[in-house]
């Protein structure tokens, strides 16, 4: 019972921590959540518990094993077992989140306890966060001074002009907080905590106000994959995508228009692909690194380059079809200054990149029996829908809201009564005054029989 409590209070406070994903005081890498040390903890002692994974499982853990075991193959290869060594602890440390969740998510369903901490614990990891980014919210909008980036700036290393990055390290990572705790926020407010629903205004509010093409773009893929897996309340799924692309096609650019906002990120919505493709830095580098690892996946289709080593064929394929991009300063400086620090920027592109066939089987397996899992609860699909979604614009294996929400959805954490048992969930209601009296009729029909 101690074990169990501290492997809980470990994943609450994890929860809490959520959004600080680049504090500036341990630079151990770019994208750097302090909420996985404490799920790493929390994994260790939960080898002391009677914890095992579930049936599906085997095929993450035989992906790990294969990716740890050719990337050191890989690293002998190119003698670099820096690279290698880093690939391996994000796989460890993503494997970590991902049983802790599960195992708290399994202890949710057995204890209203422990839904009750959940909720308390989102609410103290997103208040925070969303104050930092309504204050730049005003900041970029009206005063336009820079005053908040002296708040944010202690929590992230590195700070936005004019944009809204809550306490995170970047703008596209809080949009993913926003979203994937969003998604928490809306279950837990269905599941009796009302609470939630003003956070979960007060975050869907915020997403839609940061002008996150990336944001926008998740969203409406998720909401895209949810319909197609789903086959229940399809054409309400469907207006309400159609509603939230009318509301990225038209309200945006009318609010951005309205409000006269300026920056770069602007530009993205007169949905212009050369012009995005040839001016925008941050655009050619979400669509042009995920095309190269597919073409190093055509180079080597069974193993692939080796975990952790996407970079290796990197430059000489960028300048080969892609040359144009040299003239983005960080792109230049991908190719001749710092070529080992060129990622993917698309987990998918990098399973196939440095994985092969072989990885993609196996990784592709455990998406099926996650798929699986969700049987036909909405929230589970939705969230297994946003977990697709999320990864276009990111690849480490450390992903905390990818694991998240995987194991919310493989330990049951999103059920509800009516998943359960196929009926709606009502509320009890309490009448007023004296409850009339309740005719016995299953004790008249025994005794007329």
């Amino acid at each position: 019972m101690v074990i169990r409590n501290l492997v809980i209070a470990l994943f609450l406070l994890s929860l809490m921590l959520l959004t600080y994903d680049s504090l500036p005081y341990i630079p151990f890498s770019v994208y750097r959540p302090v909420s996985m040390f404490p799920m790493f903890l929390a994994s260790v002692l939960l080898l002391l518990t009677d914890f095992r994974f579930k049936k599906g499982d085997v095929f993450l853990l035989l992906f790990v094993m294969y990716s740890i075991g050719h990337s050191l193959i890989a690293a002998m290869t190119n003698g670099d077992i820096g690279s290698s060594a880093s690939h391996i602890v994000t796989l460890l440390f993503g494997l970590s989140m991902y049983r802790v969740t599960v195992y708290v998510a399994e202890q949710a369903r057995k204890d209203p306890d422990v839904l009750k901490g959940i909720a308390k614990s989102i609410a103290i990891g997103f208040i925070p966060p969303l104050a930092a980014g309504f204050l730049q919210l005003v900041d970029s909008f009206f005063i336009r001074s820079g005053f908040s980036g002296v708040f944010t700036g202690l929590f992230a290393e590195k700070v936005y002009l004019r944009r809204i990055q809550m306490l995170s390290g970047e703008p596209s990572w809080a949009a993913i907080h926003m979203l994937s705790g969003g998604l928490i926020m809306f279950f837990l407010y269905k599941r009796g905590f009302r609470k939630q629903l003003l956070l979960f205004v007060a975050t869907m509010s915020l997403m839609v106000l940061s002008f996150s093409a990336y944001a926008y773009s998740v969203l409406l893929t998720a909401l895209v994959i949810y319909v197609l897996a789903t086959n229940k309340n399809r054409g309400k799924m469907l207006a309400v995508l159609a509603v939230c692309a009318f509301v990225v096609v038209v309200g945006v650019p009318y609010l951005i228009e309205t409000f006269r906002i300026s920056g770069y990120f602007t530009q993205r919505f007169q949905f212009d692909f050369n012009q995005l493709i040839n001016n925008d830095n941050s655009f050619f580098i979400r669509t042009v690194f995920p095309a190269i690892g597919f073409l190093e996946f055509a180079r080597h289709p069974i193993f692939g380059v080796g975990g952790g080593f996407y970079y290796t064929e990197f430059a000489s394929l960028l300048q080969q079809h892609f040359s144009s991009g040299l003239k983005f300063t960080e792109v230049y400086d991908l190719v001749f200054n710092k070529p080992d620090a060129a990622t993917s920027r698309n987990l998918v592109s990098k399973v196939f990149a440095e994985e092969g066939l072989i990885g993609v089987i196996l990784f592709g397996g455990f998406l099926v029996s996650i798929f699986r899992s969700c049987g036909a609860n909405p929230y589970s699909k939705f969230a297994f829908a946003l977990c697709i979604a999320l990864v276009m614009n990111f690849d480490s294996y450390a992903f905390l809201d990818f694991w998240l929400l995987f194991g919310f959805i493989r330990g049951g954490g999103f059920e509800t009564e009516a998943s359960r048992t196929g009926l709606p969930v009502r509320a009890p209601v309490r009448a007023k005054g004296l409850m009339p009296p309740v005719r016995p009729i299953y004790s008249e029909w025994r005794r007329k029989a």
